[in-house]
């Protein structure tokens, strides 16, 4: 469900987020950061932040959801291995969960760096840049090929961009719907019990009664975050610079 949240979170900030590494002055209306040399990524982040209606909600609302997402299925994996529902013939869905969780994990570290304020800097610097000088032989032409010149360069953000809100999201939607189609095709495991077996589901039919429950729970989760973002602040990154 926070998937859903991502979604459609991601598609309202995407209007409004520039994600260009040219250098411009900051006139926007933050005071603290008036006059101050940036690249148009952490201004439109400013400006999403305090100029767009609603947009510093959006944002907090879009963050929580990822760490959320990244933690509810954390907790799922968990699930599945000390339930054993990892075993045959269900190996394929266990291999694709795993997958899904580590796409999860990049896709929320791309989007973290992609406001290019000082801690994402940081990150992007001890990671990314660090690990690819670290390479035998090819490192440093990787590294210039990577970020179009010497650290930060002028290409890493819009190459973060492209994969943080059109590559990483696609193969993940194609991922979950597999996974949707295994677990259809393969029955749902369940604890034994009376009349249940492998190839049957003994519960309440998907409709009326589990559409009803999944969409109560959706509607939770959503106003549960939303009241998080609404409360919680998170990632202030105008006291970053």
């Amino acid at each position: 469900y926070s998937f859903i949240i991502l979604l459609l979170s991601g598609v309202y900030l995407t209007l409004f987020f520039d994600p260009s590494m040219e250098e411009v002055i900051y006139n926007g209306s933050y005071v603290n950061l008036q006059g101050v040399e940036m690249t148009r990524a952490f201004a439109s982040t400013l400006d999403i932040s305090f100029e767009v209606r609603g947009g510093l909600f959006v944002r907090q609302l879009h963050h929580w959801a990822a760490l959320i997402f990244v933690a509810a299925m954390m907790v799922h994996m968990f699930r599945i291995f000390f339930t054993g529902a990892f075993r045959r013939p269900r190996e394929a869905n266990w291999v694709i969960g795993a997958l899904l969780l580590i796409l999860g994990m990049f896709e929320g570290f791309f989007g973290y760096s992609l406001p290019d304020d000082l801690l994402s800097g940081t990150g992007i610097r001890a990671t990314l840049s660090g690990i690819v000088l670290s390479v035998p032989v090819m490192g440093t032409w990787v590294h210039w090929a990577l970020f179009g010149g010497e650290f930060p360069g002028t290409e890493i953000i819009p190459r973060l961009y492209t994969l943080h809100i059109l590559l990483i999201p696609g193969i993940m939607l194609g991922l979950i719907a597999v996974h949707l189609a295994l677990v259809w095709y393969q029955k749902h495991t369940q604890f034994p019990g009376v009349r249940r077996k492998e190839t049957n589901v003994v519960g309440v039919r998907i409709m009326p009664v589990f559409a009803l429950k999944g969409g109560a729970f959706f509607a939770l989760v959503t106003g549960l975050t939303a009241l998080m973002s609404g409360v919680f602040q998170i990632n202030a990154i105008w006291n970053l610079g």
